[in-house]
């Protein structure tokens, strides 16, 4: 049995807490491009945009990349573009999207995107919305409620 010197013991030590350097810009991008996380489309009413951000976070917290219209082109590019050409590119990114997600209560927009999503093959997941800004509740395409119409 062979015993460590005291320099030996001190460079472990050393190592065990030394601080860990941030990751180089270079490292970031190698590491993405060795294992990209999955895209998932953010799709919810238009009467929960103002829960846009906690939802973009619920997403990267769940080590996925939020693909959010509402973050991207604001409320319609604040009705500045026509609605059927934000709607092409909105449909485009979801196309684009490994998955869907689906916040809050249904609207009719919502509908068609997780029909696109779901005629695509893409795995459409539902979240109850009503506890944020604590939570996000996972919950099943059958207890997903519809948004009421005006």
């Amino acid at each position: 049995m062979q015993l460590l010197s005291a320099k030996e013991a001190e460079d472990i030590l050393e190592r065990i807490f030394a601080s860990s350097p941030k990751p180089s810009a270079l490292d970031q991008a190698e590491e993405t491009l060795r294992h990209p996380k999955r895209l998932v489309y953010a799709a919810m009413s238009n009467r929960n945009f103002y829960w846009r951000h906690h939802i973009q976070k619920f997403i990267l917290d769940s080590s996925m990349v939020p693909v959010s219209p509402f973050m991207l082109f604001d409320y319609y590019l604040l009705h500045t573009v026509p609605k059927n050409v934000v709607r092409e590119a909105m449909n485009n990114l979801l196309a684009k999207s490994d998955e869907c997600w689906v916040f809050g209560r249904i609207s009719l927009g919502v509908k068609a995107q997780s029909g696109i999503a779901k005629r695509l093959g893409k795995p459409v997941r539902y979240f109850d919305i009503s506890e944020l800004p604590v939570a996000v509740i996972p919950i099943s395409e059958g207890t997903a409620e519809e948004e009421l119409r005006d």
